[in-house]
C-alpha cells in the first residue's frame, strides 16, 4: 500500500513546498516511527534542485509501473 503512495508523494509534496514551508513534525522531535510524515518533511526541506529530481523520479516510477501493467495484460 505504501509503495503505491510514495511516487505520488514524490510529485505532489515538492510542488506544494515551492509555496509553503512547514515546521518540523513532532515525530522527528520525539523520535517516533512516522515514516510518511518524515518523508513529507524531507521533501519540504530539500533544495529546489532536489525537488525537481524528486518530481522526475516520481514520474519515472509511475510510468514504469504503468508499462509493467500494460505488458502483463
Amino acid at each position: 500500500m505504501i509503495l503505491r503512495i510514495i511516487p505520488y508523494l514524490l510529485i505532489i509534496i515538492p510542488i506544494i513546498s515551492f509555496f509553503y514551508t512547514p515546521e518540523a513534525p513532532s515525530s522527528m522531535k520525539s523520535g517516533g516511527r512516522h515514516v510518511i510524515g518524515d518523508l513529507v518533511y524531507l521533501l519540504f526541506t530539500i533544495p529546489w534542485w532536489g525537488k525537481l529530481l524528486s518530481i522526475l523520479i516520481g514520474f519515472v516510477w509511475i510510468s514504469s509501473d504503468n508499462e509493467k501493467k500494460e505488458n502483463a495484460e
